[in-house]
């Protein structure tokens, strides 16, 4: 987003994730690759001067040790994000032809016969949509209410409409980070943020001259950076504090590595390092998707490179308009925006009345599919 906007995504992330307001910050700190100068000694050694303090003093060993183990994970995990390959593994493969058909989806006159051969090769697609279609609400629809066991038949059922919404759903479904402890209820939230907004960017888009359905998948899997900062991160934080924890044991200091022991990753860090990577991250994931007719990159590319609101293309500013709304509510709801915040980020984005009204009136936890 643009500078004007980053107060609102802070805000935003920091509810999201869970982050202490009260506590003090960890900074993402390193950059290109440098470690910070910050020596796990210099911490003991400071703690044991203080270690007649008290429970002051333990409290301050413990975060510092939590600082220290920052620092190498942060240069590690610049490590991993910058490894493009390694960052594409960090989500559910989709395979090559599932991205053929969210292509091909985007074509304005797509039909059912050009998809069921790209969607035959994409195994667990083909599973899903026909577990969809079997489902007894669904099946009684049919003539003979007979299972459909053929994926042609299913697609003729569901409809290419029903598919532009069903098929980047499924793809973005099984992207998600299977578990993310300690942050409980994170994925849920994040499955939430996304549908939402790629809910909130097709309804503007059914209002301009923009393809809806493009609209969609900018805003669905505009997050798909997210995942893979938090699981990147989680998994960084596990690896670095086993082996701190190994070396504390090993010289038999038991202060530290009962420090250690009860440390889990911070949310604080968390948030900065999806401010720093998640949007870019978004846009080189999709890159490698090669997409001919469905603008995504494109899109997410411009939404991270922070030019503006002005300096994007329309598509892009409906879903930035999308992502205000839908990060504005959820604060809202939780009572953290004033009015004259939400005015603010509003006309950031030229939200207009009409718009907020469309908004207001439209379902954004639940897509209307009619089968």
């Amino acid at each position: 987003m643009s500078n004007m906007d980053e107060p609102l995504n802070q805000l935003f992330w920091d509810h999201f994730i869970g982050v202490n307001p009260d506590a003090a910050r960890l900074q993402y700190q390193v950059k290109a690759g440098m470690q910070t100068a910050r020596k796990l000694l210099a911490v003991e050694a400071q703690a044991l001067q203080q270690r007649l303090a008290g429970q002051q003093a333990r409290q301050q060993f413990v975060e510092f040790a939590q600082a220290h183990m920052h620092d190498q994970v942060a240069d590690e995990l610049f490590q991993r994000l910058g490894n493009i390959s390694l960052v594409s593994a960090s989500i559910f493969d989709l395979g090559e032809n599932y991205h053929q058909v969210l292509d091909t989806l985007a074509h304005k006159a797509v039909t059912i016969n050009q998809l069921d051969p790209l969607i035959s090769k994409v195994e667990w697609l083909k599973e899903d949509l026909l577990k969809l279609v079997n489902q007894p609400q669904y099946r009684n629809r049919t003539a003979s209410g007979a299972m459909v066991k053929d994926v042609k038949t299913a697609l003729r059922f569901l409809g290419v409409e029903s598919l532009q919404l069903i098929v980047p759903v499924y793809g973005m479904r099984r992207c998600l980070p299977h578990a993310t402890d300690p942050f409980v209820g994170f994925k849920t939230r994040l499955w939430d943020y996304a549908l939402a907004c790629g809910i909130a960017a097709r309804r503007l888009a059914e209002d301009s001259a923009e393809l809806p359905y493009a609209a969609f998948c900018v805003g669905l899997f505009h997050p798909l950076g997210h995942i893979v900062v938090t699981r990147n991160y989680l998994r960084t934080y596990q690896q670095i504090k086993q082996e701190e924890l190994l070396k504390a044991r090993d010289e038999r200091n038991n202060e530290l590595t009962d420090a250690l022991d009860g440390l889990e990753p911070d949310a604080s860090f968390l948030s900065n390092s999806l401010l720093e990577f998640a949007e870019i991250l978004s846009a080189d994931i999709t890159s490698r998707w090669s997409l001919q007719q469905l603008p995504l990159c494109q899109t997410l590319d411009q939404l991270a490179e922070g030019i503006g609101f002005n300096g994007i293309s329309p598509l892009g500013r409906l879903v930035q308009q999308a992502q205000v709304y839908v990060q504005w509510q959820q604060l809202k709801a939780a009572g953290k925006v004033s009015a004259e915040q939400a005015r603010s980020w509003f006309a950031a984005v030229r939200l207009t009345d009409d718009q907020l009204n469309t908004l207001a009136k439209t379902n954004l936890k639940r897509l209307s599919i009619d089968l």
